[in-house]
């Protein structure tokens, strides 16, 4: 089959991702055709850089970071984890390769019986697929999950053990 634009028989052109297929682009990359590459960062830093085609992207955070990873032309970092309670919980963003802010994560509230027991985002890592991973810290455990960039949080969460 043909996917000429003009084509009458044309067929779309479907991902094989299941995420992309949901209305997330999650094969996107930078301008260059590069992935981000993730520069100078350590767990704690206050500061992380990363590529973006022959520059580098600078993002400075008020405390320490848990987690920073590129994948597919973006970039997530988990900020500081602060489980005062009643606190925002929304310490995970994502950026474009170019360092623009996508979408700030909210882990999901319906984890436990009492919505005020969710602390945030503890830690991010990718799976073996090179999907990433958020781990989200509750006053009675952790749970885990993919990020759904449209809905801005997690789904597929599942108790971390």
């Amino acid at each position: 089959m043909s996917r000429h634009a003009q084509d009458p028989n044309a067929q779309p052109r479907i991902s094989r991702n299941p995420d992309a297929r949901r209305g997330q682009d999650l094969d996107a990359r930078d301008r260059t055709g590069q992935d981000p590459v993730i520069t100078d960062w350590s767990h704690g830093d206050r500061v992380v850089r990363w590529t973006h085609g022959d520059r580098i992207v600078r993002k400075d955070f008020a405390g320490p970071t848990q987690a920073a990873l590129a994948w597919n032309g973006r970039v997530l970092v988990v900020e500081a984890l602060d489980d005062t309670p009643y606190t925002p919980t929304d310490n995970a963003v994502v950026y474009e390769a170019d360092g623009t802010e996508l979408v700030r994560l909210t882990p999901p509230r319906d984890l436990v019986a009492e919505p005020s027991w969710v602390f945030g985002f503890f830690t991010a890592h990718l799976d073996a697929q090179g999907r990433p991973v958020l781990v989200v810290a509750t006053q009675v455990g952790d749970f885990w999950g993919h990020p759904d960039l449209a809905a801005g949080t997690v789904v597929d969460v599942q108790e971390w053990r």
